[in-house]
């Protein structure tokens, strides 16, 4: 049997591929890395622009993907690696935008939500095989090492820190300029599991400060677990502008 052929980020880029298509070679390309002698590493790491894409721009999309999906809007996706403002677009079939009102091309964003010592959380697990979450951990000022220690949470806290995250890098997003149609993607990366009820708590608080109006969707999606939450901006399900 022909060995299966490496995939590399030259199988998405502008490619245009069924949606569905699209995450089976998201996920593909997961395993594949997973499967390398030092791939947990490089995930963990995010070593190269091949590992820092897929997690950060490809995995979040194929989320989306799987959520809008399905019968009678079978839509196409291109993904695009260059330094255009989105990272990829929707292609509507005709029929979905003759009889639904939708767009033939709606323009997908993503961004990042994390705390700010993440990058800290993920050396420290790297090198020592456990780490106490991004809260817990940070540089030690007398010698410079990482250092993680157990944080206990209190009352609202979980929610108010994704809360702050989420109106963090939605305000970085609002202020630059996107094509009309854009969908805002959202990966929060949360300090641990975060339950339904402060998931639900966080999303309605974020909705409340109307920062999701600069977009016809704002997509959140959570990296631990399977939360997720549509905002709808500036363009309403089923408009077409």
């Amino acid at each position: 049997m022909a060995k299966k052929k490496a995939i590399d980020l030259s199988a998405f880029n502008d490619k245009l591929l069924d949606g569905l298509k699209f995450c089976i070679k998201v996920y593909d390309l997961l395993d594949q890395i997973h499967r390398e002698p030092d791939g947990l590493q490089n995930i963990r790491l995010r070593k190269t622009k091949k590992e820092k894409r897929l997690l950060e721009e490809l995995i979040p999309i194929a989320r989306y993907i799987q959520a809008k999906y399905r019968a009678g809007n079978r839509f196409k996706v291109r993904w695009l690696s260059g330094s255009q403002p989105y990272d990829a677009i929707v292609w509507t079939p005709q029929n979905a935008v003759k009889h639904e009102k939708l767009p033939r091309k709606i323009y997908l964003e993503v961004t990042t939500s994390r705390h700010e010592s993440t990058h800290l959380a993920s050396h420290f697990l790297q090198e020592n095989g456990y780490s106490f979450g991004p809260q817990g951990t940070k540089v030690d000022k007398r010698n410079r090492q990482i250092v993680s220690v157990p944080y206990v949470f209190g009352g609202q806290e979980p929610t108010r820190n994704l809360t702050n995250q989420i109106i963090k890098a939605l305000n970085a997003k609002a202020c630059m300029v996107y094509p009309p149609n854009t969908v805002l993607i959202i990966n929060c990366e949360t300090d641990g599991i975060v339950f339904s009820e402060e998931w639900c708590s966080a999303v309605q608080q974020v909705e409340a400060s109307g920062r999701h109006n600069s977009f016809r969707e704002v997509f959140l999606i959570s990296s631990l677990g399977h939360h997720s939450a549509s905002l709808w901006g500036n363009s309403k399900p089923g408009h077409n502008s």
